[in-house]
């Protein structure tokens, strides 16, 4: 009896430690891009206009409007960022700036050189996932449009 006692309290053990367990994590609590903002002037400058603070280079490869990679993120690999939603302030248009931008790898985004959003301060909200685990990345990024 005691042997029976025994192997039914061992059997119970192995069964209740077996269950699914997630394979991997997530930790946005530390992620932040820097600098936070770029301020995109409504006037490029020209070589012309100003050999020494001049936009030249960026007008003549039409060259986008690009955000450091996310730092402070853990997790995982492979990550995966998506554009969630975006707010428009100041005078801003949330739906034509929404139709331009672009989220790349390691959570880098980018803009066209010349935006047709107009003027205002955008705050851009971001999705990060991986297999198994996602977070929302609320207002992690400002694009000011001059």
């Amino acid at each position: 009896m005691k042997q029976v006692t025994i192997f039914l309290f061992i059997s119970m053990l192995a069964l209740m430690s077996c269950h699914d367990v997630k394979i991997g994590y997530l930790n946005v609590e530390n992620a932040e891009y820097y600098p936070d903002t770029i301020v995109i002037p409504s006037k490029l400058v020209t070589a012309e206009e100003n050999p020494k603070k001049n936009d030249q280079i960026r007008i003549d490869n039409n060259a986008p409007w690009v955000t450091n990679i996310i730092s402070g993120l853990l997790g995982t690999e492979s990550l995966q960022y998506e554009f969630v939603s975006v707010k428009a302030l100041e005078g801003g248009n949330a739906d034509l700036f929404a139709k331009e931008i672009v989220v790349r790898g390691c959570g880098q985004m980018q803009l066209p050189l010349k935006p047709a959003a107009p003027k205002g301060r955008y705050l851009v909200t971001l999705r990060v996932s991986n297999d198994g685990y996602s977070a929302i990345l609320q207002d992690v990024f400002t694009f000011i449009i001059e």
